[in-house]
């Protein structure tokens, strides 16, 4: 069980209510569906596609499909909601915050360890958004063999510097062999936890699959 900072959980909740508001996180939602379904549906094992490929493949193409509806559709603009890219991939503007996504790596498919899996040492865009928010919102690590039996409050740091949070990661992940997606919303850090806190978003039904990935032998 991962334990996460409450404070962190709070403003997590306040940013999804300013996502469900705009519409941003039904969008995100429906285009990874849609990416990761056409995805599964063109891979090829003779063309040596492989769960990595699949997985950098999807990764790209909800990138660059969220930055070309989002420009291209004035109604994000009346909502307040910009993308602009950033080393190649899209990042999401909307009331002082600026969202990232991130896939969960492609051996974990929906079940990611997020203290474990995740590292921001690859990505300088990832790290200096992790570094803000830890100068933000310097909170320590939390050891979870020390924990109580309910949330405490940390009276060494600033509750109101988690509120200056703005930099937000939105992950997603996906099964290898279903259309079914998954995604959170996560703040960020650069202590031992990589992040403040994360909060659940969607999980879609491990529905039978509607296409067949042509790693399988169609029925006759």
């Amino acid at each position: 069980m991962e334990f996460w900072d409450p404070r962190g959980t709070r403003r997590l909740t306040e940013i999804q209510g300013t996502l469900d508001r705009t519409g941003l996180i039904e969008f995100v939602h429906e285009a990874a569906q849609d990416v990761w379904r056409a995805n599964l549906g063109r891979y090829q094992d003779d063309l040596f596609d492989d769960s990595f490929t699949l997985s950098m493949l999807s990764t790209r193409n909800l990138s660059n499909r969220l930055a070309t509806r989002i420009e291209d559709d004035p109604r994000w603009v009346a909502r307040g909601v910009r993308a602009t890219k950033e080393h190649g991939f899209v990042v999401l503007h909307v009331d002082g915050l600026d969202i990232r996504l991130v896939k969960v790596p492609h051996k974990a498919n929906r079940k990611p360890s997020f203290s474990a899996d995740f590292d921001w040492v690859d990505s300088d865009a990832r790290l200096a958004a992790a570094r803000r928010n830890t100068f933000t919102y310097p909170v320590a690590a939390r050891l979870p063999q020390l924990e109580p039996l309910f949330e405490v409050e940390q009276p060494a740091v600033d509750e109101h510097g988690v509120l200056a949070c703005r930099d937000v990661f939105l992950v997603w992940g996906a099964e290898r062999d279903l259309p079914a997606t998954a995604g959170w919303l996560g703040l960020p850090t650069t202590n031992d936890d990589r992040w403040i806190s994360v909060l659940p978003l969607w999980w879609d039904a491990a529905e039978p699959q509607a296409v067949t990935p042509r790693w399988y032998p169609k029925s006759a």
